[in-house]
């Protein structure tokens, strides 16, 4: 029966996902159980790193460069009304980090659109295979988030950025 009601559960954040995409901005706030109402990147790095404590995977760093390279990104993806990992010109999510002065030797890519909170999110993301797999990647060090706030397809949207690597021994330290 526990296997049933985790398959029911993930089903039901799957559904939640799909929603989410489809619906405007003001519709998912009234999907969400949380009683937050806003996506905080710190919120999203705490909750992040709680997961990856439930599944023996040490916690992350904020970086302030990764945080840096994931706000540009978001902002790049409003300015360019697109939602993907790669921008419609071609540049890649790798570019990013190196924009940002960051050398990693591993690097991952979340995306998301239209999360009203961080909970929701962070739920959804866990519920993806290859963004959990992201999340609990143990090669992964320290992450960065950037929020953007724009329009996408016509409608208000918030697109959503964590970028997760493991440095060189080259960056600078902040």
């Amino acid at each position: 029966m526990k296997t049933c009601l985790c398959w029911h559960y993930t089903l039901f954040v799957f559904a939640l996902v799909l929603v989410s995409t489809f619906l405007p901005t003001d519709a998912h706030a009234a999907v969400s159980n949380s009683s937050s109402d806003t996506v905080s990147a710190a919120t999203i790095i705490m909750l992040t790193n709680t997961d990856r404590t439930l599944h023996a995977a040490a916690p992350l760093s904020d970086n302030a460069l990764l945080d840096t390279a994931a706000q540009a990104k978001a902002d790049d993806m409003v300015a360019g009304s697109y939602f993907a990992h790669y921008s419609p010109s071609g540049v890649s999510p790798w570019h990013w980090f190196t924009a940002a002065g960051y050398a990693y030797t591993h690097a991952g890519e979340d995306l998301a659109l239209n999360f009203t909170n961080s909970e929701t999110l962070e739920a959804a993301w866990m519920a993806s295979p290859t963004h959990r797999a992201n999340i609990l990647k143990s090669v992964y060090t320290e992450t960065g988030v950037g929020v953007a706030h724009g329009t996408y397809l016509g409608s208000p949207a918030v697109f959503i950025v964590e970028l997760f690597a493991t440095p060189t021994h080259t960056n600078p330290a902040l």
